[in-house]
């Protein structure tokens, strides 16, 4: 998310009104620029809610193009980030190396099944949800991608250790990011659930499969939001002036605690209408649910700053322009890479138990 995000108040707005009484609550005044500001930013909000919600309901081959095509432009951010040239075998390498390990389990799995049908004689069809068991990222990839981005710094003088580590824990960063963007909306379809006895493979396939993912999209904006807004209008104490100097305590709580309401309340009433958002994620299991809800807001934090601490090192506001004041794509989707990635182990480990270290 963009630095402006969960601000105090913007710099040109004016100085709150006085309050009278010592227990009123003091609200800043956003100012013109700041209204004007807000008004692009819903703008663009709706323009992209209207884009991504089609294709995360209908699943499948739509959502995977969609988060493909967002994922090649945040490819294209990653490598403008460092604001120097590299060698243009750097860029197609970085581009190959970041869908490798954002679509391992389409090739892995589906590799498999290739194999075992070929073996045994049987057609095969290719599948998105079929195998989607946990997040997977190749392990051969790594080990490549570390000797690649080494042996350029050892061989070009202009390819720092600063680069190595940056291009490296980015790509593992970014592809790792959006492969949890399409497990939380294939995972739903992949598992097995027994009803009285019987399997209940349709249970939760077409639009119901789409609401784990819905559950942690919803949860991550809507902390963005509340922060945004409880920090603007009310935040006083900042978090950490060296990385994101707009940050309020103010506005931390009251995402995180607004956020995780209003998830929960969304999983909760969407199961008491017969359509939980997965079998262990239910009112029986409402724990579960309020973990997330917690959960899914901190790591958006924490990925918010991840990236504001990227953007600081490297000395610029956003990573882009595409989504005008909401500044690039991982502008947008620095919260959401680290939130659906740790929704994501704790639904594997969730309905998996201690097999999630397997």
């Amino acid at each position: 998310m963009s630095e402006e995000e969960k601000t105090k108040a913007p710099e040109t707005a004016t100085q709150p009104a006085p309050s009278h009484g010592h227990n009123k609550i003091q609200v800043n005044d956003i100012g013109a620029k700041g209204r004007a500001s807000l008004k692009s930013r819903i703008l663009v909000a709706v323009v992209l809610i209207a884009m991504a919600l089609p294709c995360i309901i209908f699943g499948g081959w739509y959502w995977f193009a969609f988060v493909l095509l967002f994922l090649l432009i945040a490819i294209h951010e990653v490598i403008k980030a460092p604001q120097k040239p590299f060698h243009w075998y750097i860029y197609l390498f970085t581009y190959i190396l970041i869908i490798s390990f954002t679509i391992w389990f389409l090739i892995k799995y589906n590799g498999q099944a290739l194999k075992a049908a070929q073996d045994n004689q049987t057609a095969f069809t290719p599948s998105l949800e079929a195998y989607f068991s946990r997040l997977d990222v190749s392990l051969y990839g790594i080990a490549v991608a570390l000797g690649f981005y080494f042996f350029v710094a050892i061989i070009h003088d202009d390819f720092s250790l600063n680069d190595v580590c940056y291009f490296f824990t980015l790509s593992i960063l970014v592809g790792l990011g959006f492969q949890a963007l399409m497990f939380l909306r294939f995972y739903p379809t992949y598992i097995k659930v027994t009803v009285n006895g019987q399997e209940a493979t349709n249970l939760f396939r077409w639009w119901t499969s789409s609401l784990l993912l819905i559950f942690v999209v919803l949860g991550t904006i809507l902390n963005d939001t509340f922060a945004y807004f409880v920090g603007m209008f009310f935040g006083k104490h900042h978090m950490n002036e060296r990385i994101s100097p707009k940050k309020t305590w103010e506005g931390f709580w009251g995402g995180w605690i607004l956020s995780a309401l209003f998830t929960t309340a969304f999983a909760l009433i969407v199961d008491a209408c017969g359509t939980p958002i997965l079998p262990n994620l239910d009112l029986n299991h409402w724990y579960w649910v309020v973990v997330i809800a917690l959960v899914i807001p901190l790591f958006g934090d924490l990925g918010d700053f991840s990236f504001s601490l990227i953007k600081r090192f490297f000395g610029f506001k956003d990573f882009g322009t595409i989504l005008k004041a909401h500044g690039g794509i991982l502008d947008r989707a620095d919260s959401l890479i680290f939130a659906c990635i740790a929704a994501s182990i704790v639904v594997i480990f969730i309905n998996g138990g201690w097999d999630f270290f397997a």
